[in-house]
């Protein structure tokens, strides 16, 4: 399987895995902290609201809606339908770079295609992320919803279109991007701020720092025939820069030798497809650098803005609608 067309199956996958799992429980409405988006329901909603705002930017037409707050359970057949529009969107011939319009507010812009590919599977992971620390709090472990995880269970047969390589890599150069402005931001945290962590999440700012890193290391020698890495303990954010920095030049040099993803590469004595190790990179380091974001809000310091939607302000695939361009027609929105 193609890695683009298992990040969206298991964006599905996880998020349904993940509905199944809290139906019914009383933790569901329970109050949250400021640290996370919301009630565990109310993020829910959120995942498959925004979803469903995802495709209509590219596709033009709302799949479902999901405008008032629903229980968890009735959000199961929604968020399968949704599912089902983006295998149908990864199905048609696309050019990634073709800009559209894009009505944010009162702020008319433009975007290219990309943008909400990638926007829709990170910001599952980030919201996923966030139910998994509320359920931790209430003394709940959450399923395995990770890419190893899936790697059991997922299946597809597709043929890639072409574009899904250029896909992939604009999902790990958003994930090369927010990771340099975590660390970056992290740079300027005290001893005693790094120490800090939030509860129902991985460890403290550093270690998490330090995991995410390390971690991304063995998942890249593992895509390329090694094994599993020692853990860094760089010492801080800015030793975690400088490795990986190294560590982007090994992934942009691997991904551009056109690996075989049905290749299948031996993992504690089991052989998996190197798509899973793939899918795997980007997922961990969605999840991860959303538990740094949780401790710092903790701390009432201020978490940078790594979302794709900044990525793109950044790389200038999200505009200001030129003037003169005129209103972006009826049907679009956020």
């Amino acid at each position: 399987m193609h890695p683009v067309l298992a990040l969206f199956k298991r964006n599905a996958w996880a998020t349904e895995q993940l509905l199944e799992f809290c139906a019914g429980r009383p933790e569901l409405t329970a109050p949250a902290e400021d640290d996370v988006y919301g009630t565990i329901e109310a993020t829910f909603n959120h995942i498959v609201g925004a979803e469903a705002g995802y495709a209509r930017l590219i596709t033009g037409h709302l799949p479902v809606r999901v405008r008032e707050s629903r229980a968890a359970v009735e959000l199961l057949e929604p968020g399968r339908l949704i599912a089902e529009g983006w295998l149908e969107v990864l199905s048609t011939e696309r050019d990634l770079e073709v800009v559209l319009p894009f009505q944010r507010g009162r702020d008319p812009e433009v975007m290219s295609d990309w943008l909400p590919l990638v926007q829709c599977v990170h910001h599952g992971d980030d919201h996923r992320a966030q139910i998994g620390t509320l359920l931790s709090r209430h003394g709940i472990e959450p399923p395995d919803l990770d890419g190893w995880s899936y790697g059991e269970v997922g299946t597809g047969d597709a043929a890639p279109h072409a574009w899904w390589d250029a896909l992939l890599g604009r999902f790990f150069r958003h994930h090369f991007w927010a990771t340099e402005q975590l660390l970056e931001r992290c740079r300027d945290l005290s001893p005693e701020q790094l120490a800090f962590s939030a509860p129902g999440t991985y460890g403290s700012i550093e270690a998490t720092l330090d995991h995410l890193v390390s971690a991304d290391r063995t998942i890249f020698s593992r895509a390329t025939g090694g094994g599993r890495q020692p853990a860094l303990d760089a010492g801080g954010p800015g030793p975690l820069l400088e490795h990986f920095a190294r560590q982007r030049q090994g992934w942009e040099a691997y991904l551009a030798s056109k690996p075989d993803f049905e290749s299948r590469i031996d993992r504690e004595g089991v052989l998996i497809p190197v798509w899973v190790i793939v899918l795997q990179a980007i997922h961990h380091g969605n999840d991860h650098r959303t538990n740094v974001g949780t401790a710092l809000l903790r701390q009432g310091l201020e978490a940078p803005e790594i979302d794709v939607w900044a990525y793109a302000w950044q790389d200038g695939a999200l505009r200001p609608l030129p003037a003169g361009a005129g209103p972006p027609p009826a049907g679009w929105g956020s």
